[in-house]
């Protein structure tokens, strides 16, 4: 397994420190956060991590931006600037190294189906503009709220294959999904992640883990939760491409749950 994890979410924030727990845990990773770098660009600044990264051996992805983003906007003057948010950071993964970008589909606040439709023509439209990103796009299924615009695994393989993408396909996300009012109730509680997995199959080229007990996005350590990572593990061993730990609390969660995997991993045979 490529494990690595995201300091951003772990509410670790100072670079060397997070490069460091990296470096112990002897993980091949970090994952950075675009909004940090708007936020604050003196925290990650782009020769600080190409000199950590060459130093240590420790790679890098990008999550893209994601807080007041909003790429189907139905209001031109706001998709537009969220599709140049993402360009920016794009050009950031690049200058980085950073395997692949993180990015969220958009949503819809609008109730009228029709605006459902426009929304999603937005969405295809933002996407298109992004078709010649400098690092490879993993398109993240959400799905946590009714306003996300992407559901269901066939939705956002429908739209990845449009664009021309890759996925992330994001473990806790799908388990909060599957509970979720507005699904067919035939279907609500069942195990979406595995029909995630089978349904992108090889589009997914990234994986984000934590747990949860399936009413909200949590982030708790891989232990905890309604999640049975025992179920996947056989998976999770084989996965060929990058697997980011956004584990909440501290680093002694990110600790916990690396060990919990690994011990996992180890125990398949």
């Amino acid at each position: 397994m490529k494990l690595g994890y995201s300091p951003t979410t772990a509410s670790i924030l100072e670079l060397e420190q997070a490069f460091r727990l990296a470096d112990e845990l002897n993980l091949a990773f970090i994952e950075l956060a675009w909004e940090l770098q708007e936020i604050a660009p003196q925290a990650q600044p782009a020769e600080q991590v190409i000199e950590l990264s060459r130093a240590t051996g420790i790679g890098t992805t990008l999550h893209l931006p994601f807080v007041d983003l909003n790429l189907a906007s139905l209001i031109p003057t706001a998709r537009q600037t969220a599709i140049e948010r993402v360009k920016r950071s794009l050009d950031y993964a690049a200058k980085i190294g950073a395997s692949c970008g993180v990015l969220h589909s958009g949503d819809n606040p609008f109730y009228q189906p029709i605006a459902r439709d426009y929304a999603r023509e937005a969405q295809k439209q933002s996407l298109a503009e992004l078709k010649d990103s400098p690092v490879p796009i993993a398109l993240e299924n959400l799905a946590l709220h009714a306003t996300d615009l992407i559901r269901e695994p066939e939705d956002l393989r429908a739209f990845t294959d449009e664009a021309g993408l890759g996925n992330c396909l994001d473990f806790g996300h799908a388990h909060v999904e599957s509970l979720q009012p507005w699904r067919d109730p035939k279907k609500r509680g069942e195990d979406l992640i595995q029909r995630y997995i089978d349904t992108l199959d090889g589009r997914v080229i990234h994986l984000h883990l934590h747990g949860n007990d399936g009413s909200a996005d949590q982030h708790l350590p891989t232990n905890r939760g309604t999640i049975s990572y025992q179920r996947y593990i056989s998976y999770l061993r084989d996965f060929p491409g990058t697997i980011c730990l956004e584990i909440g609390g501290n680093a002694d969660d990110v600790r916990n749950s690396v060990n919990h995997l690994r011990t996992l991993a180890t125990a398949v045979t």
